[in-house]
């Protein structure tokens, strides 16, 4: 008898990690988008995951039985504090500040507009209102200042093309073999 087996992935193309651009809106609408991009990243990652529930019955034999009934988008990522020195003093990263002011903040001033694509050619890229959780993280009197945050989705986000300048807006992504 034979036996499937999957052929050699040599040929296959890995990406990386870090081939991400992640930028916030840092004005109240999306009409006057002032897009900005959050920089000193050392980790990133967009997510989409289930919920899960358990829909098994009494005629399942004792297992369990899930079915996704909802999906959360998230953005997450850390990095190191970051900025321009000069004489007049230090300046923040201008997309880390935002972010981390809007973290600091309850109800919808801890709302923001954010998107992120991926820079190596894959089409993939994201666009929503989100959260804010931003944590600063504690260090050792020789480590660097570092954070992270998280950003969980408001509502459904719009699946984008990869942006083409960093001031463009968002286009929708359409998947031509699907017709749409």
């Amino acid at each position: 008898m034979a036996i499937a087996k999957a052929p050699s992935s040599n040929d296959l193309q890995s990406t990386l990690a870090r081939d991400w651009a992640f930028q916030v809106n840092t004005t109240p609408n999306e009409d006057d988008a002032t897009w900005v991009y959050v920089r000193g990243l050392s980790k990133f990652a967009p997510a989409i995951t289930p919920g899960m529930q358990d829909d098994s019955d009494i005629d399942s034999e004792g297992y369990t039985s899930q079915i996704a009934t909802t999906l959360t988008a998230t953005f997450e990522g850390s990095g190191k504090r970051k900025g321009k020195n000069a004489t007049a003093g230090f300046t923040q990263d201008a997309g880390q500040a935002f972010l981390r002011s809007v973290g600091q903040q309850m109800g919808f001033k801890n709302v923001v507009l954010a998107r992120c694509w991926r820079t190596d050619g894959v089409d993939e890229g994201y666009d929503g209102a989100f959260s804010v959780e931003w944590t600063d993280e504690a260090g050792e009197n020789d480590s660097l200042d570092s954070f992270s945050f998280k950003l969980q989705s408001r509502g459904k986000p719009e699946r984008i093309k990869p942006v083409e300048s960093a001031s463009a807006p968002s286009v929708p992504w359409t998947d031509g073999s699907l017709g749409g």
